[in-house]
């Protein structure tokens, strides 16, 4: 098999060679390789983060090939009722922003088509791109019509060709993951013309510092943006943000608002940024204290686990669990199975730390027999604490995030 993955040596947004490390999560299998019983183990790749000196955009030290990532993902939006919920205020949220009477919306990465439906029933004409072949087959055959590729700025063009110049392109989650970046943005701005407006939600990696939230930290995730870093990379296509929003996709994200001429920005905008200058979150110093800080609490969750004595479920075979349990040297002997609603990843195993996945009906089962549940999908706690104590579960959660881990 040939190597899938490379080492960079200067920034991918800025072309500087002035990086440094910031957290080294040692060699770890792509988050969201799960794989059955039988099978190869995927391949272990160094997991690093950096900081260019020059723009201030952290991001990861090594690139793995896309279709590796993405040309099959298990990730289905619909599974989250976080997510389904939220659709609904993002799309009256985007609404304001156009005063087109019939909004043509294009999604980038659009998965199963769970956000554009929200725009579909209120009469907008919708569009979704994503790259895999499994989800777009699902968001198809829900009435959303989507193409199954990856988009580029020729994907764009032939679209503004044959219909029209989109009123709001949307591309939520997916450019922290973008190797392409440039021509992924281009893009965007092809798809907007001078009239639409864009939309990209973005995990606020200002969190990572504030709240310990290494394991967002993972190979699908290449950039680890803030609002600096964002329009710096906005800004060098001639595109300009205008307004932004908070999102609670994620653990907490930014939905950013641009368009190809300058707008008055936002109060709101205004203030955030102010507020991101203040706490100096595009500073070397604070990142290389997230790094220790990290490793700090990568040793008290080991202590917290393994002084139960023994073997517990845990809840959330996310790709956040993948950074969490690799990085701590969880695996199997500690924690015999995961819940998750997701189907499609049932009786699969996680990458690196061997351990099952099982239904929501059969954790329910098990659940009766352990004392204590690691909360995975703590950035869900409310929606699976809810869930699990509505099943009759009255044990005690690991809850081992934000921040420093605790029992509750």
């Amino acid at each position: 098999m040939n190597q899938i993955w490379e080492s960079i040596t200067n920034c991918r947004i800025c072309d500087s060679t002035q990086l440094s490390e910031i957290l080294d999560l040692g060699e770890q299998p792509p988050a969201n390789s799960l794989y059955s019983s039988g099978e190869k183990p995927p391949p272990r790749i160094p997991l690093r983060t950096l900081f260019c000196n020059q723009c201030c955009c952290v991001q990861l030290g090594e690139s793995v090939n896309p279709e590796y990532l993405f040309g099959k993902y298990l990730w289905v939006t619909g599974t989250s009722r976080t997510a389904s919920e939220y659709s609904l205020v993002f799309a009256k949220r985007a609404l304001k922003k156009t005063e087109s009477a019939n909004p043509f919306v294009v999604e980038v990465a659009s998965n199963d088509g769970t956000f554009l439906k929200e725009f579909q029933t209120r009469n907008c004409e919708v569009l979704g791109i994503d790259p895999a072949q499994n989800i777009a087959k699902v968001a198809n055959s829900n009435g959303i019509p989507t193409q199954a590729e990856f988009f580029t700025i020729d994907v764009a063009k032939k679209i503004t060709n044959t219909r029209r110049v989109a009123d709001i392109a949307i591309a939520r989650n997916v450019i922290p993951h973008v190797k392409e970046i440039h021509s992924v943005i281009e893009g965007l701005r092809a798809l907007i013309g001078k009239t639409g407006v864009g939309i990209i939600e973005f995990h606020d990696s200002s969190l990572l510092l504030k709240e310990l939230q290494y394991d967002y930290i993972y190979h699908e995730h290449l950039f680890y943006f803030t609002l600096q870093s964002i329009q710096n990379l906005l800004n060098k296509h001639n595109l300009f943000a205008f307004d932004v929003d908070r999102s609670p996709i994620s653990g907490g994200s930014w939905v950013i608002y641009f368009s190809s001429s300058a707008r008055e920005k936002s109060e709101h905008l205004v203030t955030a940024e102010a507020t991101e200058k203040k706490q100096e979150i595009n500073q070397l110093e604070n990142w290389l204290q997230f790094g220790e800080q990290a490793k700090s609490h990568r040793e008290h969750l080991k202590n917290i686990v393994d002084e139960i004595g023994e073997p517990i479920i845990a809840y959330g075979a996310s790709a956040r669990s993948s950074t969490l349990l690799n990085f701590a040297e969880i695996s199997s002997q500690q924690v015999t199975a995961i819940i998750d609603r997701n189907s499609l990843k049932h009786h699969l195993i996680t990458p690196g730390t061997d351990v099952p996945v099982i239904s929501f009906e059969e954790g329910i089962e098990r659940m009766e027999s352990t004392k204590k549940i690691l909360l995975l999908a703590w950035n869900f706690a409310d929606e699976v604490i809810g869930d699990l104590r509505n099943h009759g579960y009255t044990g005690q959660f690991i809850q081992p995030l934000p921040g420093f881990p605790k029992t509750i």
